[in-house]
């Protein structure tokens, strides 16, 4: 039976290839992302293991920030340069340097061009230091003010010679300089770019705030271990400051970077699954179309005296060794797609020449893990149904099996459908908190999915008859006969269709979900955005009071709102509390109220969202404790309520004061965005020229009107999509590999058939067409499907995330119908080899079938 179960794996190895080539995407997809997640992970963790300092020493924060505070706020805690001295003077400790470091500073050349990435990654500032993570490759290191050095990679990009002009711009105001040297990475460029001033210059004008630093870096005498020399500093200097050594500084980045990597790999992981789960359909009607063609073959086998335990494990040989191939081969597309992936990388400028590919024992496990087991799982029910073929099958002429009748199945189904629904109704519903109309709806979601697949035989007579009532009418004999092909195995067509039920499912209701959250938005900025323009400044960093000046000068422009973020904790969780002109901001952004107004909103006093409010069970006067980054605490009472801004969660919903109250708990937060209004009668054309003269100089700085914010909002929206949709595709790929095994298989079933069409004088034109035609039928059905559910996802997760201000509902249906006419000619594809085969069969060897 080994011998057999070989010979006949050898003997067709065409029909199992697109099967190997499901599983193969699948583990690539996994493989890839975990070799790469691995590898960057790998990269990030050996620069901060390789340039840690023996002890480093910070100011203590009252919490470190659930995502990395890249500098919104413009708050950089800061300690004396007494503290360098002291820490300098502690036995053990045989140097100490004062660090300042900075992340939001835009470097600009002399024609006002940003000289940063344009990637997102931040431009970073520091004081000249012994850095062992750089060297010199020209000139010298800064000694005074106006002296500039740069990372190479970045003047090299900008084309910047040493004796160029410079410009730092921070919030604490702008210096003119000069490059006088590059420095070079000994660990790698980790995408960053890095601007070099001397100590004082730095002080004063990346912090503001002169003799002070943002942190120091010690180095330990020989024979002193780190541990002891961290317990001296921490009994020196007390508990205002953290003391991490060399080992918890790589840990701590380690764990920052696979935080960050986390949700991407998750996302990741999460399509890799719907591509598993979409072969594993291809996969089962591979093996039940295998196994219903070789009925007599096994019924032989049997008649000979094999049993049934060895016929279920020479099918599930077979399945063994397209999941092994597969697997296999998927791992190492998986490491080439990550060594692309690392590769493309590289050319937004994060250098990780330096770093090897990581295949951690977990990436092959995995691989192996999933393209075989799956395997085996989808092969066990045909394989079952080969074990039980008895030997009287032989003697049959028929190769396919009756199908089951389909009483218990539409029981079940139409049952797992109704739960489903009744679970949809209640998400859609619920208007308590968003954690039960979640569970509600991922219920429901699960149980119509199953339901749908469950049905799928039982749908396929029903809507694939009526999908190809017009065919005969166009096509004659040859669209009766693709009509009657297409359910003449429901079982097979449903499953085939399955594939791309489930992955369409997801287009429809992500389509929905996007088309309402960008309706919801314009619904918004139209209802809420009073200002003319909008000023922010570009990779999430303070705009400065230079820019707040130069604005305010502008003729034309009657009133400037600053908005200022600062980072608290409400009952542990993280909260962005804005201070707001109280006097303008009704005129900049029209908050809609529940209760109370701005006007309320006086010292001490806090404005946040109804769905905030909902969660955190606050009312008019309910008082609240924020402990803000800084270690200040503010008790704070709300005097206003609003509708929620659309696509805005708990935790980035409301939490509004006045700039006076914000100062009080977080004084040194900068100005992040201007909403302006201008005069009556102000030419906006002319306004708009005057204010890009104005900040003529300062790249970090957007200029947007009301229709420019709303481009620029919904076009996030897009960008999320489409990097969706672009995911999606692979499993879409895989379904329309299943549409194409079908097929071939169904040709190779049909030879005789096939045969008997050509002598009775169809033409092989015909023979072709017929089998296009059934691709088309069994490809629309599966998308009228899958569009159906999804479309039902969609609007229950909009009325779910009606908490959350998304309360527009909108169905794409241009979308949709691309999406339908999109499957209709993905099935046309799919069928076009299939079709070529059919065309080419010889009459007489097909009719000896």
């Amino acid at each position: 039976m080994i011998k057999a179960s070989l010979r006949n794996v050898l003997a067709h190895k065409g029909r199992l290839a697109l099967s190997t080539l499901a599983v193969l995407l699948g583990v690539a997809f996994v493989s890839g992302t975990l070799v790469f997640s691995d590898t960057v992970n790998a990269a990030f963790a050996g620069i901060s293991g390789s340039t840690a300092a023996d002890l480093t020493v910070k100011p203590k924060q009252a919490f470190v920030p659930e995502v990395e505070d890249r500098g919104v706020s413009g708050e950089t805690p800061t300690l004396p340069a007494g503290a360098v001295a002291e820490v300098a003077a502690v036995p053990g400790i045989r140097a100490a340097r004062g660090q300042v470091a900075l992340q939001n500073l835009t470097v600009v050349d002399r024609d006002g061009r940003a000289v940063g990435p344009t990637t997102g990654a931040p431009t970073l500032g520091q004081n000249w230091t012994d850095d062992p993570q750089v060297h010199l490759a020209q000139g010298h290191a800064p000694t005074r003010a106006g002296e500039i050095v740069l990372d190479e990679a970045s003047a090299r990009h900008k084309n910047l010679h040493l004796g160029d002009p410079l410009r730092v711009l921070t919030p604490a105001g702008s210096a003119p300089g000069t490059l006088v040297g590059t420095v070079t990475y000994t660990t790698g460029n980790p995408g960053l770019t890095m601007a070099y001033l001397d100590t004082a210059t730095a002080q004063q004008q990346l912090l503001g705030k002169p003799g002070q630093f943002t942190g120091i870096t010690a180095d330990t005498a020989p024979g002193t271990s780190r541990t002891a020399a961290q317990k001296a500093v921490k009994s020196v200097l007390g508990d205002a400051y953290s003391v991490a050594t060399k080992e918890e500084q790589a840990a701590t980045a380690a764990q920052q970077i696979s935080s960050f990597l986390s949700v991407a790999t998750t996302a990741l992981l999460g399509f890799a699954a719907l591509a598993v789960l979409v072969g594993v359909f291809l996969i089962l009607n591979t093996f039940s179309m295998l196994v219903a063609q070789r009925t007599r073959e096994i019924g032989l086998l049997r008649a000979l005296g094999a049993g049934r335990a060895q016929v279920l494990r020479s099918v599930l040989l077979e399945a063994l060794l397209l999941g092994l191939a597969g697997s296999t081969l998927g791992l190492g597309a998986g490491i080439g797609l990550a060594a692309a992936l690392t590769s493309l990388v590289s050319r937004f400028g994060v250098d990780l020449s330096g770093t090897a590919l990581v295949i951690g024992p977990a990436t092959p496990a995995a691989a192996y893990a999933v393209g075989v087991l799956v395997t085996l799982l989808a092969a066990y029910l045909p394989a079952r149904r080969a074990a039980r073929t008895t030997p009287m099958a032989a003697l049959r002429e028929a190769a396919v099996p009756p199908e089951p009748r389909p009483g218990r199945r539409a029981a079940l189904g139409t049952a797992l459908l109704l739960v489903g629904a009744g679970l949809l109704y209640g998400a859609a519903t619920h208007h308590g908190t968003l954690t039960i109309a979640g569970a509600l709806l991922g219920g429901g979601i699960t149980a119509t999915l199953l339901a749908m697949v469950v049905l799928g035989p039982v749908l396929t007579r029903l809507v694939v008859h009526t999908l190809g009532a017009p065919l005969p009418v166009l096509f004659g004999a040859v669209g009766r006969i693709s009509r009657l092909n297409a359910v003449r195995n429901p079982r097979r067509t449903g499953a085939t269709a399955g594939a791309l039920m489930i992955s369409l499912s997801l287009v429809g209701a992500v389509a929905v979900l996007a088309a309402s959250l960008t309706t919801s938005v314009e619904r918004d900025v139209d209802a809420t955005f009073g200002a003319d323009y909008v000023l922010t400044g570009n990779g999430a960093t303070p705009i400065g009071h230079e820019v707040t000046d130069k604005v305010r000068a502008v003729p034309g422009v009657a009133a400037v709102t600053r908005q200022r973020y600062a980072l608290a904790h409400l009952n542990g969780f993280q909260v962005a509390v804005s201070g707001v002109d109280t006097a303008t901001v009704d005129r900049a952004v029209r908050p809609q109220y529940v209760a109370g107004s701005t006007a309320d909103l006086t010292t001490g006093k806090v404005m946040i969202d109804r769905t905030t409010a909902d969660a955190d069970h606050l009312s008019l006067g309910s008082r609240v404790e924020l402990h803000f980054q800084n270690g200040a605490v503010g008790t704070l009472s709300v005097a206003a309520i609003t509708n929620p801004p659309a696509g805005a969660g708990k935790d980035g919903g409301t939490w509004e004061v006045s700039l006076d109250t914000l100062a009080q708990y977080a004084p040194e937060a900068q100005d992040f965005t201007l909403y302006l209004n201008t005069a009556p009668g102000a030419d906006p054309q002319r306004l708009q020229n005057a204010l890009e003269t104005a900040l003529t100089g300062y790249p970090q700085v957007t200029v947007q009107s009301q229709a420019d914010y709303k481009k620029t909002v919904t076009g996030q929206v897009d960008t999320v999509l489409y990097l969706i949709y672009a995911l999606l595709a692979l499993a879409i790929t895989i379904a329309v590999l299943g549409v194409v095994n079908t097929l071939a298989l169904s040709v190779i079933e049909r030879t005789r058939e096939i045969g008997l069409l050509r002598a009775v004088g169809t033409s092989r034109a015909q023979i072709g067409r017929m089998v296009r035609l059934e691709a088309v039928l069994i490809s629309v059905h599966g998308a009228l499907l899958g569009l159906a559910l999804g479309l039902s996802w969609g609007v229950t997760g909009q009325k779910v995330l009606t908490l959350y201000g998304i309360t527009a509902l909108t169905v794409p249906w241009s979308t949709i119908a691309a999406v339908l006419a999109a499957s209709a000619l993905a099935g046309l594809a799919a069928a076009l080899l299939p079709a070529a085969k059919a065309a080419r069969t010889r009459v007489l060897t097909a009719v000896a079938a």
